[in-house]
């Protein structure tokens, strides 16, 4: 799991269930004294230990908690991977291209490290399918990573439709609007 997630996700538990959150996680999870730095690369396991941790403590279910913080993370990734965003770029072409763009960012720490499988299709003008397929279960971070996107171009995303596909895949489609507010999200 790349340490951006990681580290991100003890901002996301701090901001939203106070700073002595990620210390109990994170000795819950059997991790007590581990630090995660954002451009290091740390064991999937590890993710899903805190993960199973944090549901404990928050009381979300999984993927509710997945779909959150998949929808707060990316304002923080944005920023900090803004350069390999082209210039002019809207949602829809953003997702269109996040797979190469997720393959370069992940490479760049480790060539061997695998990111997992999104394949994103246009079905028309403002429709999208996304098809997710890793062996770490997080597919259920895509919606809320997608309406992430959006709200920082200044679109919407609604979720049509939601379905598993083969093995680990799971498919999304979502429909894309303009925003009815236009505040990018701040962090």
């Amino acid at each position: 799991m790349h340490g951006a997630i990681v580290s991100n996700f003890k901002r996301y538990l701090d901001e939203f269930l106070g700073e002595g959150t990620w210390g109990e996680v994170i000795n819950d999870a059997g991790l007590k004294g581990k630090t995660y730095l954002p451009v290091a690369l740390y064991p999937d396991g590890e993710m899903e230990a805190l993960l199973a941790a944090a549901e404990r403590a928050t009381g979300l279910r999984r993927d509710d908690l997945l779909a959150d913080f998949g929808e707060w993370v990316i304002a923080p990734m944005m920023q900090m991977y803004q350069a390999a965003i082209p210039a002019g770029a809207n949602a829809i072409d953003f997702l269109l291209n996040l797979q190469q763009t997720h393959e370069r960012i992940v490479h760049m720490k480790d060539p061997s490290a695998s990111a997992p499988a999104i394949v994103v299709n246009r079905c028309g003008s403002d429709l999208v399918e996304i098809r997710y397929a890793s062996q770490r279960n997080m597919g259920a971070m895509v919606p809320g990573a997608v309406k992430g996107v959006a709200a920082w171009f200044e679109e919407e995303a609604a979720l049509l439709a939601c379905e598993p596909g083969d093995g680990e895949e799971v498919r999304f489609v979502f429909q894309f609007s303009e925003a009815h507010s236009s505040a990018r999200q701040a962090v």
